[in-house]
């Protein structure tokens, strides 16, 4: 019997493989210690001011994973009344005695792969971040070593051994060693990243015209993670190749996960026109059916590319 035979055991196997892969970032978090790296004396890029974040976590978490599960419901039921194909179904028998309905299962193929991709993203990232234990931009602001006068009377000195002298808390003196690379700026990445390729591959347009309305909305998700990456080192909470080399990892994760693990068909393009007694819901492939059907009638189809004057 397989997995489709038994809906149960499918989403339980998904969870298992989520949380498994999720705890390590947990274990990172609340045990983890940074590798405690020391500092130049003459390094001018670790005196910059305490901010703020301009993108909390809080702001962060809500919309990176809000954004992406919300389009998911809105694409997959809009697919529905306009006719479009459905994934293949993954459960073949009722779940817990109730049939799911196809969009929701839709849904459901779409999310899971999502998820277990942004735990995995989240590993990669934390592993990088407690092995080099990066110093923070705002490392000598909220750390504030104590006889620092008297440890760099040599502007060239490789200080190691240092104490604190702060009123910042020991959050901050652990998240100061996580400067590399910069987690808001994977996570962002991955999420709006995994949202432009969802777009790419699901969203149904009717016809050329519509096609620049998609690159916006496609732009829009981009343009949300690019300002976040942005804003952290406005914010002097990382150096210019953390943010670099966070989106890095961000994209690529997105894009392995997305092509080898999410079940994520493409669908058929509508034509812009059709004919008379034809439905305008109807996917191309079912009109040119029709022609074969019925030789008399003539339709006239457009293909989904914009015309440069070209033969």
């Amino acid at each position: 019997m397989g997995l489709r035979d038994n809906p149960v055991a499918m989403v339980v196997g998904h969870v298992i493989c989520i949380l498994f892969a999720a705890l390590p970032v947990q274990l990172f978090y609340f045990v983890g210690k940074p590798y405690k790296r020391g500092f130049f004396c003459d390094d001018e890029s670790l005196r910059h001011p305490y901010h703020e974040s301009t993108v909390t976590s809080t702001v962060l978490y809500i919309y990176g994973f809000g954004l992406p599960i919300l389009t998911f419901i809105i694409v997959e039921i809009l697919n529905v009344r306009l006719g479009q194909p459905n994934l293949e179904p993954q459960f073949e028998k009722p779940f817990l005695r109730y049939r799911v309905p196809s969009f929701i299962q839709n849904i459901y193929q779409n999310t899971w792969p999502f998820l277990l991709g942004a735990t995995i993203q989240q590993m990669v990232t934390d592993i990088a971040k407690y092995t080099t234990g990066r110093l923070r931009p705002h490392f000598i602001a909220v750390c504030n070593p104590q006889y620092l006068d008297e440890l760099c009377k040599l502007p060239y000195k490789y200080i190691v051994d240092f104490e604190c002298n702060t009123k910042y808390t020991e959050k901050h003196l652990k998240e100061m060693r996580l400067s590399f690379p910069s987690g808001h700026s994977s996570f962002s990445m991955f999420c709006m990243l995994w949202i432009i390729l969802y777009l790419e591959k699901r969203l149904t347009v009717p016809c050329v015209m519509l096609q620049a309305g998609k690159v916006i909305l496609q732009s829009l998700f981009f343009y949300i993670a690019w300002f976040t990456a942005m804003s952290r080192v406005s914010d002097y909470k990382h150096h210019w190749s953390d943010v670099l080399s966070g989106m890095l990892i961000g994209s690529v994760t997105c894009a392995v996960v997305f092509t080898k693990i999410a079940p994520i068909s493409n669908i058929k393009f509508y034509s812009c026109s059709v004919r008379q007694d034809q439905d305008p819901s109807e996917p191309l492939e079912q009109i040119q059916q029709g022609e074969d059907d019925h030789p008399s009638r003539v339709a006239e189809t457009v293909l989904m590319r914009p015309n440069f004057g070209l033969p």
